[in-house]
Formats: C-alpha cells, structure tokens, sequence
C-alpha cells in the first residue's frame, strides 16, 4: 500500500486548502508593515512640493430664489 498523500499533491481544484501549508491573504505578524507598494515602486522627490489641488474650494452658495415649477421632460 502507498504511503498516504497530502492534499494538495492530490487536488488541483482550487478549493481545499493544504493543511500543513497554510496560505493567507492578510499577514497578521508581530510587527506592522510602514512601507506600502506605492512608497516602494515611486520615490520622493526631495525638493518638489506637491502639485497644488485643481479641486474647487466648497462656499456656502446663496438661495437664488424660487425653484421653477417647469420641466424639460416629456
């Protein structure tokens, strides 16, 4: 008789999950991870500031009266 085999030397499927080797998404270690993939692919730049935001500043608007009763749909 052979020796008997492990799991994933067996299925290839996808959804069972080797119990000697177990795989995680998330690593949960002593330490915290304080470098990203975006910090290690692109390096500061030392003495450029950042480019300044196109986004428009958020001001309280003015009620311009009466909202019109009409309407474009048919």
């Amino acid at each position: 008789m052979a020796p008997p085999r492990c799991l994933c030397a067996i299925c290839t499927c996808g959804r069972h999950r080797c119990p000697h080797k177990p795989t995680r998404i998330y690593d949960n270690g002593q330490q915290p991870c304080l470098t990203t993939e975006y910090v290690e692919k692109y390096p500061k730049y030392s003495n450029i500031s950042p480019a300044r935001s196109l986004k428009p500043k958020q001001e309280y608007q003015v009620h311009r009266g009466k909202m019109e009763g009409i309407t474009t749909f048919k």
